[in-house]
């Protein structure tokens, strides 16, 4: 976080320039009358006053000094507290240095959005038998999410190809309309921010959280795609993270405490009067809990993090509720990723190797159904100067991000990964 100065500068003119003869008229005028004392006005607000904690940094022989680095300082939890404490002064600062100029604030917002171009479009995404995109409709300020079958605009261009969302030529109408984020906006207060969006596996149901500005936290709701309208849950507050299970017939979610560490699991069933099930909960201050599906929906890995320790769990997607089964943990942080494909789990993590730091990821597979000890093996190998920076599967092939040096190239791997090592 860091902490933002207002600064307002007001220009006035309240003369204007005549001829040089009429100005001097003027101007002697002044110097024979009295000039009448402005009336007081109230005085400004005062900008927060956070405190200076100076601490010096050295990097590549310059060394300098942060007096508020303190800020940045995520796991202090009083720094934490105190950063919100400014934060809200600072955000209660600027609105008022800025209170008398809401119409003009006001009649820039609605220049800048006359100036867009409206038929502005997302390029789609193609999931499953539906094409998914963003567009922006005139005079609007926030966008629309939409999407079309496959099958009725094969060859997709724009949002106004059929014009207005119809084929005129079959009649049938092609486009929907799933999230209209300037209705989302007048749910919350004339702003529309959100953070995480997920579409069901069966296309039933979208799940997206938007950013609640009055409280500072981030509602969580689950909108019917056939219906268009909200579902009655979950409606969660200070939600963090999300992943669906059971094909789309239940949903999971993280939710954050008063001080934003996630740290509990809660499973809700679409369409269920029964109050979500709490899947897990960390009571440790210093553990925060992620969660992420797989890329085909058998399973969501969950992962807890503290400064001391990584742990990684699995959930069997099709049975949320029959707990969590622990495949992997290190006594560090570690950044942890989990994918499975055709009966192997596959991590890409940081972690320490045979006790020492490593400054780079590598990808470890292990077969799903193991009796006794998980063992992991590395499958990929490097040279010296190789580095993988990132991994994406597919159904078919394992695609990687490669830096050598400065240099980065992209290439894929046939999947199932052969025995051994894979070197590139």
């Amino acid at each position: 976080m860091t902490v933002t100065g207002a600064v307002l500068t007001r220009r006035s003119h309240r003369h204007q320039l005549f001829a040089s003869a009429g100005a001097s008229l003027l101007r002697f005028a002044h110097s024979k009358t009295a000039r009448k004392q402005p009336a007081s006005s109230p005085s400004p607000p005062k900008p927060p006053n956070p405190p200076r904690k100076p601490e010096s940094f050295s990097l590549h022989g310059t060394t300098w000094e942060d007096p508020y680095s303190w800020m940045s300082k995520l796991n202090d939890k009083v720094a934490m507290r105190h950063m919100d404490m400014y934060m809200e002064q600072e955000e209660k600062y600027t609105e008022a240095v800025m209170s008398d100029s809401e119409k003009l604030q006001s009649k820039l917002m609605s220049e800048m959005a006359a100036r867009l171009s409206y038929d502005l479009s997302t390029a789609p995404l193609r999931w499953g038998p539906w094409l998914y995109y963003r567009r922006v409709e005139e005079g609007k300020q926030y966008p629309v999410l939409c999407r079309r079958l496959v099958s009725l605009n094969e060859e997709f261009i724009s949002n106004k190809s059929p014009s207005a969302g119809f084929d005129f030529t079959s009649g049938r109408r092609i486009e929907q309309k799933l999230v209209d984020y300037n209705q989302e906006a007048e749910r919350f207060g004339g702003y529309a921010y959100e953070e995480l969006s997920e579409v069901s596996p069966n296309h039933q149901f979208f799940a997206y959280t938007m950013y609640d500005k009055d409280n500072d936290f981030f509602k969580l709701s689950v909108r019917n795609l056939n219906s268009g309208s909200l579902c009655s849950k979950p409606q969660a507050d200070r939600v963090s993270n999300l992943a669906w299970a059971m094909e789309g017939k239940a949903l999971l979610y993280v939710v954050t405490n008063q001080h934003k560490r996630p740290f509990r699991i809660y499973c809700s069933t679409i369409g269920s009067t029964d109050e979500d099930v709490l899947l897990r909960e960390e009571y440790d201050d210093n553990v925060y809990i992620n969660l992420r599906h797989t890329k085909d929906f058998q399973f969501v890995a969950v992962t807890t993090f503290s400064p001391t320790s990584s742990k990684v769990f699995l959930i069997n997607a099709a049975d949320p509720l029959s707990g969590l089964t622990l495949i992997w943990e290190c006594e560090e942080q570690a950044h942890c990723i989990v994918e499975h494909h055709q009966g192997f789990l596959y991590l890409f993590t940081d972690a320490s190797r045979d006790g020492q730091p490593v400054d780079h990821h590598y990808l470890l597979r292990s077969p799903l159904n193991t009796s006794g000890k998980r063992i992991w093996e590395n499958v990929l190998f490097h040279g010296e100067n190789s580095v993988i920076e990132d991994v994406d599967f597919s159904d078919k092939y394992l695609a990687l991000i490669i830096r050598e040096g400065r240099d980065f190239r992209i290439c894929s791997v046939a999947l199932p990964l052969p025995a051994g090592k894979v070197k590139f």
